[in-house]
């Protein structure tokens, strides 16, 4: 406040004699603890400057003052609400694998609400402000040696997308455990279920595909990141493309599959199994669906999770594949 009701710029002798803090033995000292008050306001957006007796012919000495017209912008004013929903936000950002993202986000936090006395939601500004007070929202963060590799392959892949680069994968497929080379056009990234996925136009499958960051051993990306490798398909969507059902991917060749759900799964009915999937009930309360299955591997996992409350009723391929998962398990255990 001394700053902003001086009229003229205030010189540090003055500011010393207004705060005790700066009040100390040794002068530098105290001089030192105001750079640091002053690099915190600073970084706050406060326009502090040093005025100097070369600029100002009426100044003896040196002065600070405040850039009213710089600091006098129209006024924020958030509720406490709108304020904790920022700070949920902030905390699916600040889990962002790299190393950049989570100190943007405490500042932009601390300049949004400083003046908000409590929120509904408290953020993990640091150790020593939460340790006191329950967090409300945790958004859980990997380990910090699985942060380092995944924070690197986020940061790598984000400026890729962003710049247009083909990348060069090296990836272990969930599936069958398989480590294979993918030349990748990379169209987007994605949060979803816990994992991070990179989007985009695969050339050994000759479609858009995905890819977890955490199954990607190796990556490069192609010289020259001014040049752009690719074009992003006009009507490519990376929230639509996020928000897909599993049942509805195309991992392999399609094959007509019919799911009988009984009671106890009757909730897994209602997801998305594509626009020409056929419904139609079965005995007991049973609900029967007939869709183009491409994603096997999904739906063999669904079953088995069901206990049986899925049942495989037409579909050869997924029979073997559910009967062979099976026989591998009963196989451990024998």
């Amino acid at each position: 406040m001394l700053l902003l009701r001086a009229r003229t710029p205030v010189t540090f002798r003055q500011i010393r004699e207004q705060f005790t803090s700066y009040k100390t033995n040794n002068v530098e000292a105290g001089l030192r603890a105001f750079e640091r008050d002053k690099a915190d306001l600073l970084e706050l957006g406060v326009p502090i400057r040093y005025v100097t007796p070369d600029e100002d012919d009426a100044l003896e000495e040196g002065g600070y003052v405040v850039d009213l017209k710089r600091y006098r912008s129209p006024e924020v004013h958030l509720t406490a609400d709108e304020v904790s929903a920022l700070v949920l936000a902030a905390s699916v950002a600040q889990a962002v694998p790299g190393v950049s993202y989570s100190s943007i986000v405490d500042l932009a936090l601390k300049k949004l609400a400083f003046d908000v006395p409590e929120l509904d939601t408290p953020v993990e500004f640091s150790p020593a402000q939460t340790r006191h007070q329950p967090v409300l929202v945790h958004f859980p963060s990997a380990t910090p040696r699985q942060e380092k590799a995944l924070g690197d392959r986020f940061s790598r892949l984000e400026a890729a997308t962003r710049n247009r680069k083909r990348v060069t994968l090296t990836y272990k497929s969930a599936s069958s455990g398989h480590v294979q080379t993918r030349d990748v056009f990379p169209y987007g990234l994605f949060y979803k279920e816990g994992s991070w996925l990179v989007v985009g136009y695969c050339h050994l499958r000759k479609d858009t595909r995905s890819f977890r960051l955490d199954r990607i051993h190796d990556l490069s990306i192609a010289p020259k990141p001014k040049s752009p490798d690719f074009d992003r398909p006009a009507d490519f969507d990376v929230r639509a493309y996020a928000s897909r059902s599993p049942w509805t991917f195309q991992a392999r060749p399609s094959e007509t599959v019919e799911l009988e759900f009984l009671d106890e799964a009757a909730s897994a009915a209602n997801e998305d199994f594509g626009p020409d999937a056929k419904r139609r009930s079965g005995r007991k309360g049973a609900i029967k669906i007939q869709f183009e299955c491409g994603n096997p591997d999904f739906v063999v996992s669904r079953v088995l999770a069901a206990k049986g409350g899925i049942l495989v009723r037409k579909g050869d391929r997924l029979k073997k594949q559910l009967a062979d998962e099976l026989a591998d398990v009963r196989r451990l255990y024998e």
